[in-house]
């Protein structure tokens, strides 16, 4: 029986579909504010917008604060005002990762070779 040697896959040099991947991912991972860390992919960004805007009618407000559930699965009472705050840093937070990794995805499609889907798995070797 012959033997054969085969790389694992997370060791080769990412395609530009791994790339892209990656990049998505990591551009709605949640995000750190003042008040902990929020999850911001589209829906979470959409139920944040939309309790601001109704804030005054929700049945889950008690003393004027609402209970929010943060990245980590912890939660936190918030007010209006403060999740107001929350709101724009994970936008602002989102927009500056997002712009850096459009750049960084780039950057790794032009090198040779490229990084492995394993470097690209870590958020943090985008961000150095």
């Amino acid at each position: 029986m012959k033997r054969s040697f085969q790389l694992n896959p997370d060791n080769r040099p990412a395609t530009w579909a791994q790339i892209k991947h990656w990049r998505d991912t990591h551009e709605t991972a949640p995000v750190d504010t003042t008040f902990g860390n929020f999850d911001c992919d589209e829906r979470s960004d959409a139920r944040m917008s939309g309790s601001i805007e109704l804030f005054d009618n929700l049945p889950t407000v008690q003393a004027g604060k609402l209970t929010w559930k943060r990245g980590d699965n912890s939660f936190i009472q918030l007010t209006k005002a403060e999740l107001e705050q929350v709101y724009a840093e994970v936008k602002l937070n989102r927009a500056a990762r997002g712009a850096l990794l459009h750049v960084r995805a780039e950057q790794f499609k032009q090198m040779d070779p490229t990084p492995t889907p394993a470097q690209l798995s870590d958020l943090s070797y985008w961000l150095n």
